[in-house]
């Protein structure tokens, strides 16, 4: 829920792809910033969103993925029946971007299931949740988004006036069209500069040098790529 080191924002986006994740990897690009977004495998069977995951992880940007049990309930299925089904998601990604994601979110529903939960870790997987909200889903129309990088400012500012010293974030963010994330993005990513924070992809957030899977189901180990935090291609903040 947030990074090792003070001064560090990791954008996050879940629920995509969508047109609007294409949106924001062009505002991305220019900016030269990197954020993890978590696919949800749902969306691949259409091919212009498998190739817009593809898009996202060659220009450089964590891939993990949202995962929604059937019915939004682990009730009627056995351990063996998830556990399948969470691989497929998985390997449904993997077949995009070659490795296998590790960072996962769950899609949010009404009320918490730990059996999944439990699942999940067992598997290997790192469950990803946020200590801030930029409330995109709010600000959700063209008039409103620029109100995202208010929530930035707002809380670097109260954060440096109560304790005189940045802390580091990790922050939910929805790439669907429904969101004024991608109009946001532009004066979000100046707010974050404006305050010297750094911009960070998740692996970077938590010095993690193997962000993927070795596996879609068994626990057995992690692997990076040329991209990952620590290797050649890696590319820090903005």
């Amino acid at each position: 829920t947030s990074c090792q080191t003070p001064g560090q924002v990791a954008l996050t986006y879940s629920e995509g792809p969508s047109e609007a994740t294409m949106e924001m990897l062009e505002t991305l690009k220019e900016a030269q910033a990197k954020v993890t977004f978590f696919t949800n495998a749902t969306w691949l069977q259409y091919m212009q969103y498998a190739g817009v995951t593809r898009h996202a992880y060659l220009d450089g940007h964590l891939i993990g993925m949202t995962y929604r049990l059937p019915s939004d309930t682990s009730a009627g299925h056995t351990d063996n029946d998830i556990k399948e089904d969470i691989g497929r998601a998985s390997r449904t990604i993997q077949d995009l971007i070659g490795v296998y994601p590790k960072y996962i979110k769950i899609h949010e529903s009404n009320l918490k299931d730990p059996r999944l939960l439990n699942l999940v870790k067992s598997m290997g997987y790192t469950l990803v949740g946020f200590n801030m909200d930029e409330y995109d889903y709010k600000y959700n129309t063209a008039a409103t988004s620029p109100q995202i990088a208010e929530v930035f400012n707002a809380m670097f500012t109260k954060q440096m006036d109560a304790y005189g010293r940045k802390a580091s974030y990790v922050v939910a963010g929805y790439d669907v069209p429904t969101t004024g994330a991608a109009s946001g993005l532009p004066k979000v990513i100046n707010t974050i500069q404006a305050h010297a924070y750094d911009m960070v992809r998740l692996d970077g957030c938590t010095n993690d040098k193997t962000p993927y899977k070795k596996d879609p189901i068994l626990n057995n180990g992690y692997v990076g790529d040329a991209k990952s935090f620590g290797a050649v291609e890696y590319k820090h903040g903005q």
